[in-house]
């Protein structure tokens, strides 16, 4: 028995054809397809292909913070959830990057999505409100704490773009990076010293380790930030009593 066709059947359906094929892949047509019905069809449930994307978007990155009416219902391990918001910023921003990584892997093409539109999605309104807080809380200015949550999962939706490229390729697709070591190795080390000395060290590091240290790095920074501006607040004279 064909299953009735709902906008929340419809959004299910795109969201297994973007784990499997990638969202840019994403069209009517295939969705149609899949679900054995015409595109006119899906049309009296979405309103075109830039709603679908919006609505996929929304559904893979829905977390427990709406309100179940809002919900998509996806299996859990599908879903994106937001770590507890009891704890240091920084700490914050390292469980979430690993999470979100998983669920934009998942889903190959949803971080391009987000990188050229933006937080147009409930749950990334949701981080950036809540990373913005977090580091606010803990001394950063307003404007810097935006300018730092920018920063930082623009570089985590960039490493997941790359890494999906490499996790796509055929059997047989040589490892990521071999032109640019071959040309680099090839030129005289006298001359490239830094080629010569870091070169071997990016070679021997695999994707996880790449990541995790790329990771270290910007949370140092921003930890950095936020012992800067602790500092005056703890050297600052208490005030006296009248």
């Amino acid at each position: 028995m064909r299953r009735r066709l709902s906008r929340d059947a419809v959004v299910e359906t795109a969201v297994t054809l973007v784990r499997e094929q990638g969202l840019r892949q994403l069209s009517m047509r295939t969705l149609a397809e899949r679900l054995r019905v015409t595109p006119m069809a899906i049309y009296k449930h979405v309103a075109n292909r830039d709603a679908l994307v919006l609505l996929c978007a929304e559904a893979i990155l829905q977390t427990r913070v709406l309100p179940a009416e809002q919900r998509l219902v996806l299996p859990v391990r599908q879903r994106l959830v937001l770590p507890a918001e009891q704890q240091d910023p920084v700490a914050w921003l390292r469980q979430l990057a690993g999470r979100l990584r998983a669920v934009g892997l998942a889903h190959p093409g949803l971080m391009e999505f987000l990188l050229e539109q933006g937080p147009v999605v409930h749950t990334a309104l949701v981080i950036l409100d809540r990373t913005v807080s977090g580091l606010h809380a803990a001394g950063i200015p307003w404007k810097e704490a935006g300018a730092l949550h920018n920063t930082f999962f623009s570089w985590l939706a960039g490493a997941i773009r790359r890494q999906e490229s490499w996790d796509v390729g055929p059997p047989g697709t040589p490892p990521p990076f071999e032109r640019f070591f071959a040309a680099a190795q090839a030129l005289p080390a006298r001359d490239y010293p830094g080629l010569a000395h870091s070169v071997p060290h990016m070679r021997a590091t695999d994707v996880e380790r790449e990541f995790e240290a790329s990771l270290g790095f910007m949370l140092e920074g921003i930890q950095r930030r936020i012992d800067a501006r602790q500092a005056p607040a703890r050297k600052r004279p208490p005030r006296r009593q009248r």
